[in-house]
């Protein structure tokens, strides 16, 4: 459709509104006029009403935010037009698009509010438009997510951008900025309540749990204020918390000097007692108290033995040499006497590796890196010795996980004889716990810390096991300058600007792939390589890094020339696996695109089964890393072919990784954790090799952070790839970086045996995408 037409149509809508609230439409036309060089301008006139006053914008400039009472107005009188704009005449309506207060003006006679400059009206059938005919962003500070996303919109989306306008009048501060960064009732106190509701209902991210029209607002609120009458004492105490909130430092000196002088009258009044000095206290403890078992350089375990294995006898002989070394390092007070604890774990490592060969033992990575400690601490004082942290979780279910992080950073710990690895665990689920833990190591506050090395400190951390910790924790570090290295944290750095998550702090640097290209590299291959169209997305709305895949796999699949319609979307949070499976059956997509968190595995697999029974037609499977899990191949047909975005694959290890993979643990299978993980503890190695190098010998961790800046920096890692970071300390993208792994069942294949295909969970290498760069 060309210019002229759409301004026709555009202009025709508003011709049809009839509405006291809405400047008249009286005439529109075109005009072609020749410049100065030949060319022939088109402009496009519209005459409507003109209505003299001024826009809220102007009054929001001139006298400041606006108060309650008048904002609670102002919406229930745009709410009214809005209900009348979107339900024009029978068989469709009209949406905005762009409510903002500079579109909402005051007729100065009266004080009636118009609602002007429909240029960006758009006509709607109630299923909604396409993205690229409704959901142009006019304005992005007050713009719903779906209209910044591209995606369609409706009346839902109007209601958004009212109550940002409303936040905005409020507060008087740009509601995209505050949206972004916290909740808006954190910057103003609302008296009505059921103002304050209907708010946080318009406000919801997704447009589904929105409102769906004006009058339900209008009737909510409606409902909300028929106050009976043994409420009123509710009323009065929320006016007597307002008043005392307006006059409270008032209230709070004249209470402070009326108790003072009763104070005084009754201390002249009686005898003087001898008063004693108080006795010293310490400081409220935090409200998480972790104890010293959460930390250990090698005084004890911090993960639990496998249950499987310490059963076997041959397997206790070496968790009994692990205990022993265990007791002799935490009774160590001098270089040589950490020599006991360094042959004991020895002969653990021996052992472990021996059984293994039978394959009747797994060999414990906190051993071997408890091995390399016993070293270090005979190499120099327990003061000085460089050490950094890495952070595993606790959970039971993630205990593979923390065991495969636990590898790379052993494997890489060996190139450096004098470097001290503190292990700390943390329950993954529990932010608090997270966060706790996070201040523990910045602030050196280790909890019994062993006399030998006290005073040291760690110079950087490994760890944030998923996104969402990552971001808690690098919060925290960053505060310290302490360098966080994530291996296997991926959701986008910069959040949508509508997300309330913050910016990954700077002192965060990451070894994995991030979402967006493990996105890109799904999105292609459904597109290019299955040649299918339409998918379902499985995912958590309240998940870091759920959304973050969510988000950026829809964008990619827009970008490869997607039609919005055919990308549908069920959230995990709400929706059963059951409800998934049948939208995607009722809309006849042809991919099933899993991308949950953690949490949510277990509906994610569940859907994996509904989709392989057999009256279904078994639909393709992809999905996240959270798939890539022992769960998943449990499955057997069921996940056959599925193929998942991983940061990388064992495959493309190097010979020195491979190397170093079949000595620790006597095959070279291993997950992609471990490779990212053995890349953190390379970059880290690194560092303090250079620093050390350049005479810094007791290296600061702000010196290490600004070495890690450096443009030219780069460490050799687990493949043929260089770890380089970005601008942003996000890993450098290059062809290796980023692969697609597929399930693909082999009666014949054994998992476990030194197969260069397959990893140690069984998964196949698939596709290494070439990049742009």
């Amino acid at each position: 459709m060309d210019l002229i037409k759409k301004f026709q149509r555009e202009a025709s809508i508003l011709a049809e509104l009839s509405h006291q609230q809405i400047p008249r439409a009286w005439a529109f036309f075109g005009i072609e006029i020749e410049d100065q060089t030949g060319i022939l301008q088109r402009f496009f006139y519209l005459v409507q009403d003109y209505i003299e006053g001024h826009n809220l914008s102007q009054e929001l400039r001139r006298k400041g935010k606006f108060p309650e009472d008048e904002v609670v107005k102002v919406l229930k009188e745009i709410l009214k037009i809005l209900h009348y704009i979107h339900n024009y005449n029978d068989t469709q309506g009209a949406i905005h698009r762009d409510i903002k207060p500079s579109n909402i003006m005051r007729r100065s006679k009266d004080g009636l509010l118009f609602l002007i400059d429909f240029g960006a009206v758009k006509q709607v059938l109630h299923t909604g438009l396409p993205a690229d005919e409704s959901s142009r962003v006019l304005t992005p500070d007050f713009a719903p997510p779906e209209q910044f996303e591209g995606a369609r919109v409706s009346p839902a989306s109007d209601l958004y951008a009212l109550a940002t306008t409303c936040v905005c009048l409020l507060t008087g501060r740009n509601p995209r900025e505050l949206l972004s960064n916290s909740s808006w009732r954190e910057h103003v106190n609302v008296r009505d309540q059921s103002f304050g509701k209907a708010l946080d209902w318009m406000l919801k991210y997704d447009q589904q749990r929105r409102p769906q029209s004006a009058q339900q607002v209008l009737d909510f609120l409606s409902s909300e204020q028929q106050t009976p009458l043994h409420d009123q004492f509710h009323l009065w105490l929320r006016e007597f918390k307002r008043i005392f909130r307006r006059w409270r430092w008032i209230i709070l000196a004249g209470l402070a000097l009326l108790v003072i002088a009763i104070a005084i009258i009754i201390h002249l009044s009686r005898p003087q007692p001898i008063v004693q000095p108080p006795p010293t206290t310490e400081p409220s403890p935090s409200s998480v108290t972790l104890t010293a078992d959460y930390f250990s350089r090698g005084e004890n375990a911090v993960i639990a033995d496998g249950q499987e294995f310490s059963k076997i006898p041959k397997c206790q002989i070496a968790y009994d040499f692990k205990k022993q070394g265990m007791s002799a390092f935490a009774k160590a007070n001098s270089p040589e006497t950490f020599k006991t604890a360094e042959i004991a774990f020895q002969k653990a490592i021996e052992q472990f590796i021996k059984v293994d060969v039978q394959n009747k033992c797994e060999v414990d990575p906190e051993t071997w890196i408890y091995y390399y400690n016993s070293k270090a601490a005979q190499t120099t004082s327990g003061s000085t010795v460089p050490t950094i942290a890495v952070v595993v979780p606790s959970n039971s279910e993630y205990r593979g996980i923390a065991q495969e992080i636990l590898r790379g950073v052993a494997q890489a710990q060996k190139d450096v004889p004098g470097l001290q690895v503190l292990i700390a665990k943390e329950n993954s689920n529990k932010i608090e716990e997270v966060q706790q833990v996070a201040r523990i190591i910045s602030e050196n506050q280790i909890p019994d810390e062993l006399p030998y090395f006290k005073g040291n400190k760690v110079l950087g951390v490994i760890g944030g096991f998923t996104s969402t910790n990552t971001w808690e924790a690098g919060k925290i570090y960053g505060d310290k300058t302490l360098v966080l290295i994530s291996s296997t944290s991926t959701a986008i750095r910069q959040p949508n600007p509508y997300s309330k998550r913050p910016k990954l702090n700077s002192y965060v640097f990451r070894t994995a792939s991030n979402d967006s290209i493990a996105a890109g590299d799904l999105a292609k291959y459904m597109w290019d390589v299955l040649k299918k169209r339409k998918v379902l997305i499985a995912f958590e709305s309240n998940n870091t890094y759920s959304e973050s895949l969510r988000g950026e796999f829809r964008q990619k699949l827009i970008n490869e020339g997607a039609n919005d319609r055919d990308i549908l979307v069920c959230d995990l949070t709400n929706d059963s696996s059951k409800t998934c499976i049948n939208i995607a059956r009722n809309a006849g997509v042809e991919v099933l695109m899993l991308a949950p968190s953690p949490t949510t595995l277990k509906p994610a697999l569940e859907i994996a089964q509904h989709n392989a029974l057999p009256e279904n037609s078994k639909l393709q499977l992809l999905a996240g890393d959270v798939l890539y899990d022992k769960k998943t191949l449990n499955l057997g047909d069921a996940v056959n072919n599925m193929v998942i975005a991983v940061p990388s694959h064992v495959s493309l290890g190097n010979s020195s990784f491979i190397e170093k993979t079949r000595e620790h643990w006597g095959t070279q299978n291993v997950s992609w954790r471990t490779l990212t993980s053995y890349d953190a503890t390379q970059v880290f190695i690194a560092v303090l090799t250079e620093l050390r190098d350049q005479g810094k010998n007791n290296p600061s961790s702000q010196d290490i952070y600004e070495k890690l800046r450096e443009p030219s920096f780069s460490v050799p890692s687990a493949t043929a790839v260089k770890v380089e970071f970005d601008p942003e300390h996000d890993r450098k993208i290059v062809k290796g970086i980023g692969v697609l792994v597929q399930a693909k069942n082999s009666p014949t294949t054994n998992p476990s045996a030194n197969n260069t295909s397959r990893d140690e969970y069984g998964f196949t290498l698939l596709l290494t995408p070439n990049r742009d760069n």
